[in-house]
């Protein structure tokens, strides 16, 4: 039987408001072992994985992120921390940069920007015209509820750091900002 409510000291199986579940955190380790045994680029541009430095312990740490947005270009991916700002990734990207980002069959050494909160709100009505198969299984896998609404994708915003990634470096130069 599955366990789908939270008691004092266990994880949701099923959906989550604050922390994965662990059928969510499952989910979401499969692409990193995909990018583990070298098989990243099967995702194409629809996960990353990021490589950050620990603030504390100055180790590599990799984590995996859902792509809202892909400029092939400027090989710039945005991503979001779909558990708030307080995920480790986002507290060690405030602290230093990021070591390197895998993204299909691409890898590079990034420079990130957090969005402002306009930024990443035209990234998500942009990814739910693009990608609305998507935010229906997220909506409801991750239990973040109704995202078609323009309240509930403001409140969803306001709460998770967006952040643009991009290569730091282009031909042995270092790269001008970029406007997004």
């Amino acid at each position: 039987m599955l366990r789908t409510t939270s008691t004092a000291g266990s994880r949701r199986l099923l959906g989550l408001r604050v922390t994965p579940g662990r059928l969510a955190l499952l989910v979401f380790r499969l692409p990193l072992q995909l990018y583990d045994r070298g098989w990243g680029w099967m995702l194409g541009h629809v996960f990353l994985r990021l490589v950050h430095v620990g603030r504390r312990t100055g180790r590599p740490h990799s984590a995996v992120a859902m792509v809202l947005a892909y400029d092939a270009d400027a090989r710039r991916a945005v991503i979001c921390a779909g558990w708030g700002p307080n995920t480790d990734w986002v507290r060690n990207l405030r602290a230093r940069p990021a070591v390197r980002v895998d993204v299909g069959r691409d890898s590079f050494v990034p420079r990130h920007r957090f969005l402002t909160e306009d930024e990443a709100l035209a990234v998500v009505a942009e990814f739910r015209v693009r990608h609305p198969h998507r935010v229906r299984f997220i909506s409801r896998v991750l239990g973040w509820g109704d995202l078609w609404s323009d309240e509930a994708v403001r409140a969803f915003v306001s709460a998770r750091p967006f952040v643009a990634l991009e290569p730091a470096v282009e031909n042995g130069a270092p790269r001008q900002p970029s406007a997004g």
